[in-house]
């Protein structure tokens, strides 16, 4: 079967306490950021603003029209630690033009290609899989829910603000590796810690990258350090980013990373913590052993501007940009290349066997390094 393929196009100080209630302007940089709550499933969520672009005065705007074509969001492909399933949230469209009762998560069984579960509740963000297989961290536009692999509503996390420039949306989220502490990041430009032990939920640190917002995170050494990094990347003018090291315990930032003046996209490890990194302007592809050796991989399509990264557990690499798809061995050095293909999420099997795809309009597919597997649509 030949890969899924489809083009598409992309006041005054006495003021001051009424402007704060404006929407659109959120708190003030000197208030510093909101505090983080976690509710439980019976607690309303607060009314939060509407969350579109922010667009200056007297600007014309093309009136958003859903359409039945998109069925998936573009922010979130996870899948289980065991393998067995995979999960992706439905497109509000869906919802928006009657063509789906309840929006929601999907789970799909990877072993069959079915639709075995829908968790009913918008998901416009990323999604993470606890370790234990037992629960996911769904993301949408400002809040984070903790479900349980049967649907049911454990924890809601709010904190997360409305950005001032840009659509509000939950970007990355990772549990750490004995699944007691979850960090999320958002447009907001923060990364955000809570505490989730068991049937316990809390607030933990907050912490406040130099910008741009950071969209990507990943525990390492065992847990005792998270590196933070990657942006949504607008043009060649954007200012250089770098990956950096923080303590979860304290929330405190050790160190930078990567100090080269260049615009990081995205990042990933492997089992053994070899880091790979994708970046623009120059668009690389690069690895980094744990004792420090530093190689490039093969060349890549100059549009990683809007690159994803999908690292495998051992030494496959998946990168995804406009119209290609690289898969690269960097153990052997085999290379695949497809191209035609406008996807929006990648990511590995635990075994790195399969690489699994999301499209918007097709959904999942599956490439087991022979052939492509369409899944069910719901």
């Amino acid at each position: 079967m030949a890969p899924p393929t489809r083009r598409h196009a992309l006041l005054g100080a006495s003021a001051l306490s009424a402007a704060l209630l404006l929407p659109g302007c959120g708190r003030l940089p000197f208030l510093g950021p909101a505090p983080s709550s976690c509710l439980g499933p019976e607690e309303e969520l607060p009314e939060f603003e509407d969350g579109g672009s922010r667009v200056p005065p007297g600007a014309r705007v093309t009136p958003y029209e859903p359409s039945p074509s998109r069925w998936f969001n573009d922010a979130g492909l996870a899948v289980s630690p065991d393998g067995a399933l995979i999960a992706a949230a439905e497109h509000p469209d869906r919802s928006m033009l009657g063509l789906t009762d309840v929006q929601g998560v999907l789970l799909w069984d990877t072993a069959e290609g079915s639709v075995v579960r829908r968790i009913a509740g918008a998901a416009e963000g990323a999604i993470a899989w606890h370790p234990d297989g037992t629960r996911l961290a769904i993301g949408d536009r400002r809040h984070i829910a903790i479900v349980s692999v049967d649907g049911e509503l454990l924890w809601n996390l709010i904190g997360h603000e409305d950005p001032r420039d840009t659509s509000a949306r939950i970007t990355a989220l990772a549990f750490s590796p004995d699944g007691t502490q979850l960090a999320s990041t958002s447009k907001d430009g923060t990364v955000r810690l809570w505490d989730v032990s068991g049937d316990q939920c809390g607030a933990g640190h907050i912490l406040q990258p130099d910008a741009p917002a950071p969209t990507a995170l990943s525990y390492i050494a065992e847990g005792t350090t998270l590196v933070v990094g990657g942006t949504d990347v607008h043009g060649r003018s954007d200012p250089p980013n770098h990956l950096s090291h923080w303590d979860p315990a304290t929330g405190e930032r050790r160190e930078v990373l990567d100090a080269q003046e260049r615009i990081l996209v995205d990042f990933g490890y492997s089992a053994d913590e070899t880091l790979v990194l994708v970046t623009y302007a120059p668009a690389t592809l690069e690895v980094r052993a744990p004792d420090g050796t530093t190689s490039t991989g093969p060349e890549v399509s100059p549009y990683t501007h809007s690159a994803r990264l999908a690292v495998g557990a051992q030494s496959r690499i998946a990168l995804q940009s406009p119209g290609d798809l690289l898969i690269w061995d960097s153990a052997t050095g085999e290379e695949t290349r497809f191209e035609d293909l406008l996807l929006q999420r990648i990511c590995w099997s635990p075994d790195e066997s399969v690489l699994y795809t999301l499209d918007e309009a097709t959904g999942v597919s599956a490439w087991d390094g022979k052939d492509w597997r369409q899944f069910d649509l719901p």
